[in-house]
């Protein structure tokens, strides 16, 4: 059964709405940019009245950035990587993915699902290789507690 021309333009509409919707919000992260040192970053936190702190001593590299669902890697004193915690659920994720797939073209996807004494973990990560940088969006539900977020980051040499 092929599907009528309204059914075709209703689900165009609702992906054209869906890219319009999220298409500023996963690439803000709050305004950090890749690439950047981390005194630029540091900066830039305190512009916004956030602190950016280190996230664990066992985690050299990794920072939080405080009243914030956002966090940084930073390596050889350059931000590599912005993470960002989003609201929402499969729906959401399902539309990020759609609308960033419009813009970016074709993703690569892994599915992992796995039983485990916190309950079952299941993964769906979403990859989009763009010039220069990758761009994740990731749904995790470890024993039915989910979460959604996405990232960019770039590739450098760390050491």
């Amino acid at each position: 059964m092929k599907p009528s021309k309204s059914f075709i333009l209703a689900n165009t509409f609702a992906l054209f709405v869906a890219s319009i919707a999220h298409s500023a919000d996963p690439a803000d992260f709050g305004g950090f940019i890749l690439g950047s040192t981390l005194e630029e970053a540091q900066n830039h936190a305190i512009a916004q009245k956030w602190i950016l702190a280190p996230m664990s001593e066992n985690l050299p590299g990794s920072w939080i950035v405080e009243g914030t669902m956002l966090s940084l890697y930073i390596c050889n004193g350059v931000v590599t990587s912005v993470s960002e915690v989003l609201a929402g659920d499969f729906e959401q994720f399902t539309e990020l993915v759609f609308s960033m797939q419009i813009k970016f073209g074709q993703p690569n996807i892994q599915i992992l699902s796995l039983p485990s004494v916190f309950g079952d973990i299941s993964t769906i990560d979403v990859e989009f290789d763009l010039e220069g940088e990758r761009a994740f969006v990731q749904l995790q539900s470890i024993g039915g507690k989910r979460t959604f977020s996405t990232s960019r980051q770039i590739e450098i040499d760390c050491r």
